[in-house]
């Protein structure tokens, strides 16, 4: 975590869009930016995040304020709406006073700073910036819950609410101050806010909306496993041995990796725009396009066919039992959850050098291993003993529940262990009841057109 003072400690704002535009592994790190900001008054104000995403074509969900002051300019109204793109979309919230900043695949910002010049440069602001792998599932679970509930009660942009908006401003400045007839515009969402909730009914929510969620995308990799897998549909390279949770798993690789890509970044969200009302049909076209494949485009042949099988047989319960570092290493290495975590977690989290030596991926991943391997839940288990659990600690229909235990129950909860190195250990244990799923499977999944979740971690 970093503490972003402006220049009451030399780290603002700006900093963290010259880290969001990096590269890493030829991807761009940022993939989407989702922000939730109060108050934006001028494109020049703005510039700092919201042309930066327009500049850099980063795709950007914005939520505003909604109310008769017109806390959002006209001016950026006008520029959402003229841009013409599903790949930048504005609304507005009444009751909104939040500031988030979330660069997806970066990390968060969540602070004082609405999107203004002053704010950004010379105000004296307060916010806290959360990398991205220090973002665990109960922390992604709450960030998604908050977008969701601004979403839900919010007002889409649409020209007759930008006109109304121009009217407003308009009277403000003639110094019309009475606002009733603002409110009875017909397009506006009104909301009355939130009401007070207990912690606990907050958890037994998340709880819920996960395993709902969970167990419907379950089922649709089940669906995607058995057509992939059949005769007519599965490529010449591809063993009729193989699982057809790995196959579904691999499908799904090789279409995100090659057919969602625009240069360095995913564009799953594009896609997901353009299919989501006909997935189906998308889906049956993704697996022409894979079943023709005269070989495996990225090594989707040797993890179906090799690493698979053994990943089964190191994940069975009396493996675990018997588990070593060097095991949990070997396991990690096949595990493309814990690779790519390895490649974006801060060096002093894994008690690696922080004076800018270089590590590949595959030293990152040994210092993961360790760091994880010799980590205790609150219970006093062990990796290893955590994942019997999830898989092997009672009726097998029960993983799920399981699952989310050992992500959110700080009994079970591992540090630097998310839902989608479970999700996909789960799957390469069981991959025919429960396939593999990680977030480049939710990714590709949405890609296709499918409303899936794509969890952080």
């Amino acid at each position: 975590m970093r503490l972003i003072l402006g220049s009451i400690n030399g780290d603002y704002l700006m900093d963290l869009l010259e880290g969001a535009k990096g590269v890493s592994e030829g991807q761009r790190v940022t993939e989407g930016v989702w922000a939730a900001v109060a108050y934006a008054t001028s494109a020049r104000d703005s510039r700092s995040l919201i042309e930066w995403c327009f500049g850099n074509e980063v795709p950007l969900r914005f939520w505003g304020r909604l109310d008769e002051d017109v806390p959002v300019s006209i001016e950026i109204l006008n520029r959402f709406l003229s841009c013409k793109s599903p790949n930048y979309v504005c609304k507005l919230v009444e009751r909104h006073h939040a500031k988030v900043i979330w660069w997806r695949g970066y990390g968060v910002y969540v602070g004082s700073a609405n999107l203004t010049y002053s704010a950004w440069n010379s105000n004296v602001e307060a916010g806290c910036f959360f990398p991205e792998a220090e973002i665990d599932t109960a922390f992604d679970g709450d960030l998604r819950s908050f977008f969701r509930q601004l979403d839900e009660h919010a007002t889409p942009l649409t020209e007759e609410l930008r006109d109304l908006m121009i009217i407003r401003a308009r009277s403000l400045e003639l110094g019309k101050v009475p606002s009733g007839a603002f409110w009875k515009h017909p397009s506006l969402n009104r909301w009355s806010g939130l009401v007070r909730t207990s912690r606990r009914a907050a958890i037994d929510r998340r709880r819920l909306e996960f395993l709902a969620e969970w167990h419907s995308t379950l089922q649709l990799l089940r669906s995607i496993g058995q057509v992939v897998s059949d005769e007519a549909n599965r490529p010449s390279w591809v063993s009729a041995q193989a699982s057809s949770g790995a196959q579904a798993d691999q499908f799904l690789h090789a279409h995100y990796y090659h057919r969602t890509f625009d240069g360095r970044r995913a564009n799953y969200e594009q896609h997901f725009e353009s299919n989501r009302s006909r997935p189906e049909q998308a889906q049956q076209e993704a697996i022409a396009w894979w079943r023709a494949l005269p070989s495996a485009p990225t090594g989707e042949d040797r993890a179906i066919n090799e690493t698979a099988p053994v990943l089964r047989r190191m994940l069975e319960e009396e493996s675990l039992r018997a588990m070593t570092e060097a095991d949990f290493r070997r396991v990690a290495q096949d595990v493309h959850a814990m690779r790519e975590f390895a490649r974006r977690v801060p060096n002093q989290t894994v008690r690696l050098k922080t004076d800018g030596t270089p590590y590949t991926i595959p030293e990152k991943l040994d210092a993961l291993c360790a760091h994880i391997w010799n980590n205790r839940s609150a219970n006093g288990a062990r990796v290893n003993e955590v994942v019997r659990h999830v898989l092997y600690g009672g009726a097998e229909d029960r993983v799920p529940e399981r699952l989310w235990d050992a992500v959110a129950d700080p009994q079970w909860k591992l540090e630097c262990m998310g839902i989608s190195a479970f999700g996909e250990m789960v799957g390469w244990a069981m991959p025919d009841r429960f396939p593999p799923r990680n977030g480049r499977t939710s990714k590709a999944l949405r890609s296709l057109g499918y409303p899936v979740h794509v969890h952080v971690t």
